[in-house]
């Protein structure tokens, strides 16, 4: 049985990968897969979410401490992948969706002076469509910034609800908020803990595979060292929301005793 220390628990999260049996082939077939996603996207990202789900739900439904599984059921790893994705992707597509707003606003903000007929004569744009377009650029950029907002909110919030649709083997899991909620309120610190070790392992990660960008020799190798950042990326994403939602669903019980 895993450690109950949610601190310990957050450490194997992180650390497994490093310290799984035969990882090497493990990070190699998913270091393929994410190779693949630059050739034919989303595609080969389905069979990669699925086997980070079997991490999840080891940690989640057999509380176990998280591991790399074999490369074997496939079809497996297909179903959950897309139970995994589509949910990671509804939760990301009103901030994406607000974003290209906000760009669209400040595009036409931008070029809103070739609707004044005045500048056609002078070269410039007159007081009334310089300000307006001012401020469709300000509002643009306004917009922007709520979309990266939304983005960030439907990241944190994928969490608990990745880890719902994991416990319960259902996509629809993931959207019953009032099932989950408790549980992500009676964790809230762990979840916010795990989002910004998640942040902080992906952005090390990439800085490291940007050490081959810096070498004359080794620069060639550094897409290959982004898929292997990819693949550690999403298994740990996976191992984290998988030990907070299961130390939430802890204390919660606690909470009830």
């Amino acid at each position: 049985m895993a450690s109950t220390a949610s601190l310990e628990g957050v450490k194997k999260a992180v650390f497994f990968p490093f310290k799984s049996k035969k990882w090497g082939t493990k990070w190699l077939i998913g270091s393929a897969l994410s190779l693949a996603n630059f050739i034919l996207p989303l595609v080969p990202l389905i069979p990669l979410y699925g086997y980070a789900a079997q991490i999840a739900k080891r940690i989640i439904r057999d509380d176990e401490d998280p591991d790399l599984p074999d490369w074997g059921d496939w079809g497996l790893f297909f179903s959950d992948g897309i139970k995994a994705l589509g949910a990671l992707l509804i939760f990301g597509l009103p901030g994406v969706l607000t974003v290209l707003i906000g760009y669209a606003v400040m595009l036409i903000g931008n070029f809103s002076f070739m609707l004044d007929p005045s500048f056609y004569q002078t070269n410039e744009p007159s007081p009334e469509f310089f300000i307006g377009s001012m401020a469709g650029m300000f509002a643009g950029m306004f917009i922007i910034f709520l979309g990266v907002f939304l983005i960030a909110a439907g990241a944190f919030l994928a969490f608990p609800a990745l880890g719902h649709l994991f416990a319960k083997g259902e996509f629809g899991a993931a959207f019953r908020f009032r099932e989950w909620w408790p549980i992500f309120k009676a964790n809230f610190s762990g979840y916010l803990l795990a989002l910004l070790i998640l942040y902080g392992v992906s952005m090390g990660l990439v800085w490291v595979a940007y050490i081959f960008y810096f070498t004359i020799i080794l620069c060639f190798l550094m897409p290959l060292a982004l898929c292997v950042v990819m693949f550690l990326t999403i298994t740990i994403h996976f191992s984290l929301a998988a030990v907070a939602y299961r130390d939430g669903t802890r204390k919660l019980a606690e909470a009830g005793n």
